[in-house]
């Protein structure tokens, strides 16, 4: 095992044990069986099964089609799979720039004043639409594995901006 960052932003890569133990989690929650994780990846059920005990990493490629398997917006899936985690947000991570709308949304509203009670959640910054993800959502050009692809690399390179190279 190893002490890494759950995606570490200088080689671009996700993984470890926590990220493998939430993507079983997460599988199991969809009724996504690994072999059906395992396919869109290219790989063989023992390589997935690296990935899922924290053996093996994967780049924006991978976690895109898995993502798209486990049926997940980019964002839930970077939260989900334990990437954007509230020890990230702790770290720095602004979590009301990403969050969809919905329960985790309010959910974060309220760790936020919990944190801080003396600072004024900016209401208007949680429902802002970002320009760059809302043009990659008109864009013509790119199919939905390619928009996932490149949503994730956009949201994994400004949260490694935010917090200094490692989540």
């Amino acid at each position: 095992m190893s002490d890494r960052a759950a995606w570490d932003g200088r080689d671009g890569t996700a993984g470890g044990a926590a990220f493998g133990a939430a993507l079983a989690a997460l599988a199991a929650e969809r009724t996504v069986t690994h072999e059906a994780l395992a396919e869109p990846l290219g790989y063989t059920l023992a390589e997935l099964q690296a990935v899922l005990a924290g053996e093996r990493r994967l780049g924006v490629s991978g976690l895109a089609r898995l993502a798209v398997a486990l049926r997940l917006k980019p964002i839930e899936f970077l939260q989900r799979a334990g990437l954007l985690s509230l020890e990230v947000y702790a770290f720095g991570l602004d979590p009301l720039y990403f969050l969809p709308e919905g329960p985790l949304r309010y959910d974060a509203r309220i760790y936020m004043r919990e944190i801080n009670p003396r600072h004024r959640v900016p209401e208007g910054d949680m429902t802002k639409r970002n320009p760059t993800l809302k043009a990659l959502a008109d864009d013509e050009l790119l199919d939905g594995l390619g928009k996932t692809e490149v949503e994730l690399a956009y949201l994994l390179r400004a949260a490694v901006a935010q917090t200094g190279g490692t989540l």
